[in-house]
């Protein structure tokens, strides 16, 4: 127990030193041992969360209020693990030490002052964010969200100096408050109702709760823990985010911070409320399904890269709420193995998607900081600047596409057994809605691998299409490491899945009371220990095959040495001079069939510069002479815009009430009392 306290303490010394270092002596050298602490500390907190979760010693410290001794229940302190916060904290130091290595040389473009302003910021980043994990009490978990808000808003801002930046950073911080709204109404719905502070204490009163309150801590959390998340339709933020921020934030927001909305809620709806009505587990998978189409779809027509990953964000968020789904819904319908089957893949997904979506922001920004722009039209040919960050992004291209031997793979394809398995539960409602579900995520799949063909091939290779792309700088080493410890974890997680799913057993009996392989009827490749059978892509048979493959490539290699050299020449052109980056695919190309085939869906809308014919009766080809096509999210184009035009108008019609006169202001605080006290009078003391 000493010991785990002493982890814990230790880590988040480590970020707090990395911040000190980094804003007293914001050098090259502070700035790097700033990086290298946070990286550190990632590597002690994720030490001390493996140990929980293989021998279940937990650390409990209290702070400043020690419980409910002091009369004031609600602001009781105190830092607590179980095996769910650990699994998340897991998540948090593992892609977070990874990615604090990789910006040790992200960061030398920055100029001094701004480098070690990021540096610290990122330290305490990840400091509020391991300070959400192991929150024990309410109010604890309140200020460290509220610190994880304010801090990655000024990451977001960094750059403050463009101005879409600064629009993004407002969109962000006005949602974000919007969401905690939503969580504090939670929590303290939860809270109150039951007169406790911790997390133990809630879970046992919850019970006693009526059902509207319930009702309202669940809609409550979902509201405001979905848009942390970037649930649809409450994600407009993330995509301008995610691409304002410096690369390695984005990597830490769209890797990690997102998941802590995952996280609250299965605090919320599985740990503290046990679980509620079907209509609940109805509602997740709705909403995971629609955020897993939306979020491909819009992906596919962009072509800023770091955009095109955030909308990705999107469309994982839903693949692991539709596990959460699944899982509820099987728990209300008595099949408990079910459930820890689709909450395995959904914790397994949580984890996956940090590390891959982690690697190819990293990825994605050694190609924006060699070329300067965010532009697939304008890279190209970086594969031969970037060896290194061109394979890292590969692997995690193939690992978001779902596609072996990477982990992706592995969680779609437990969450697609868990949809099967429903056919064993004898409803055909549950049947029809578990069928339409695996469609989702199969026509999910299928849009991503084609999504990332266009991101992989259009940034990478070809020839480089702007003088920028030619002349790419090689990427940092310590980003390239950082990079392949991401992609080394991909692999290893597709290969190897039974060492994620061991250290998710203690989450799953704290959600379901019971863990995978006990009466999973589904055995394909390979099962798990246990009574029953959970069927694994990848058994010691087909790892013998994998290998044995790769002996086969390299035998060939190694004979292909002596083979005879072929002269190199020219490329047939067809009698041009020579093939030119014009005559490439370009990511509107790319994208142009599935633009057709979803129009209806997408409404685009084109921008045509004509000028006069060259000679009479040529026709219209010969009069365009520039043409765009512009694809608005019809979430903010029907919802968020008139939203936002309506309220600054009531604001412009309400400032008339600002008379600057003291005598209105105290007739309008004496009214708000009078209501107030109505109110109060209505709703606990009958009518007045």
């Amino acid at each position: 127990m000493i010991l785990a306290e002493a982890l814990l303490l230790g880590g988040m010394v480590l970020f707090v030193g990395g911040m000190v270092v980094a804003w007293t002596r914001p050098t090259a050298g502070g700035v790097r041992g700033s990086f290298l602490l946070g990286s550190l500390g990632c590597a002690v907190a994720a030490i001390q969360a493996v140990e929980l979760l293989v021998t279940g010693t937990a650390p409990s410290l209290a702070i400043g209020f020690p419980g409910t001794t002091t009369g004031v229940p609600l602001l009781a302190l105190s830092i607590q693990e179980d095996p769910l916060s650990a699994f998340f904290l897991l998540v948090v130091a593992v892609s977070g030490g990874a990615v604090m290595l990789a910006s040790v040389g992200y960061v030398d473009r920055y100029v001094h002052e701004r480098r070690g302003r990021l540096a610290g910021l990122c330290n305490l980043f990840l400091l509020s964010l391991v300070l959400v994990c192991t929150a024990g009490t309410v109010f604890l978990f309140l200020v460290a969200w509220e610190g994880m808000t304010l801090v990655s808003f000024l990451l977001v801002v960094h750059e403050h100096h463009e101005p879409e930046n600064r629009q993004a950073g407002l969109r962000y911080v006005i949602m974000s408050h919007a969401a905690a709204t939503g969580v504090i109404a939670s929590l303290l719905l939860l809270a109150v109702g039951t007169g406790q502070a911790g997390w133990g204490g809630i879970a046992q009163g919850t019970a006693r709760l009526s059902p509207w309150v319930r009702d309202g801590a669940f809609l409550a959390a979902l509201g405001g823990f979905g848009t942390k998340a970037g649930m649809v339709p409450l994600h407009v933020w993330l995509p301008g985010a995610h691409p304002a921020a410096p690369s390695n934030v984005s990597a830490l927001m769209s890797g990690v911070m997102v998941k802590m909305g995952i996280f609250g809620l299965l605090r919320v709806v599985l740990d503290l409320l046990g679980g509620g009505p079907s209509w609940w587990a109805y509602a997740l998978l709705a909403l995971g399904a629609l955020s897993a189409l939306v979020g491909v779809l819009y992906a596919i027509v962009q072509h800023d890269l770091k955009r095109l990953l955030a909308f990705h964000s999107i469309e994982n968020i839903g693949i692991i709420l539709m596990g959460i789904g699944a899982g509820l819904l099987f728990l209300n319908l008595g099949y408990p193995a079910l459930a820890a089957l689709a909450l395995a893949a959904a914790l397994l997904h949580t984890w996956n998607h940090a590390l891959f979506k982690s690697l190819l922001f990293l990825g994605a920004g050694a190609a924006v900081g060699s070329t300067g722009t965010r532009d697939l039209e304008r890279m190209g040919g970086l594969i031969r600047r970037m060896p290194g960050v061109a394979l890292g992004f590969l692997v995690g291209s193939l690992a978001i596409s779902a596609l072996p031997p990477f982990n992706g793979f592995v969680s779609e394809w437990l969450l697609f057994q868990s949809f099967f398995a429903a056919f064993t539960t004898g409803s055909a409602g549950t049947e029809m809605t578990f069928s339409a579900l695996a469609a989702v995520l199969a026509l999910t799949s299928g849009l991503a691998a084609y999504c990332f063909v266009k991101a992989f091939g259009i940034t990478f290779l070809a020839r480089p299409r702007t003088p920028e792309a030619a002349k790419a700088a090689p990427a940092p080493r310590t980003l390239v490491a950082g990079m392949g410890i991401l992609a080394l974890f991909c692999l290893v997680l597709g290969v190897a899945p039974i060492l994620a799913l061991d250290l998710a057993g203690g989450p799953l009996r704290e959600l379901t009371g019971t863990t995978l392989g006990t009466g999973v009827p589904f055995s394909v490749f390979s099962s798990l220990p246990g009574p029953g059978s959970v069927s694994l892509p990848f058994a010691p048979g087909l790892l013998a095959l994998l290998l044995a493959g790769v002996l086969v490539v390299a035998w060939a290699f190694w004979r292909l040495r002596g083979a005879p050299q072929v002269a190199p020449g020219p490329t047939w052109d067809c009698g041009m001079d020579r093939p030119t980056p014009r005559m490439e695919y370009t990511a509107t190309g790319y994208a142009q069939p599935l633009t057709r085939i979803f129009r209806d869906f997408y409404r685009p809308r084109d921008h045509e510069e004509r000028r006069p014919a060259l000679q009479p009766g040529w026709g219209d080809l010969s009069r365009i002479k520039r043409w765009a096509r512009e694809i608005e999210d019809p979430v903010w184009r029907w919802f968020y815009l008139p939203l936002s035009q309506g309220t600054l108008h009531l604001a412009r019609r309400t400032s008339r009430l600002q008379s600057g006169r003291i005598h209105a202001y105290l007739a309008y605080m004496f009214t708000t009392l009078v209501l107030l006290l109505l109110l109060v009078r209505v709703v606990w003391g009958g009518t007045p």
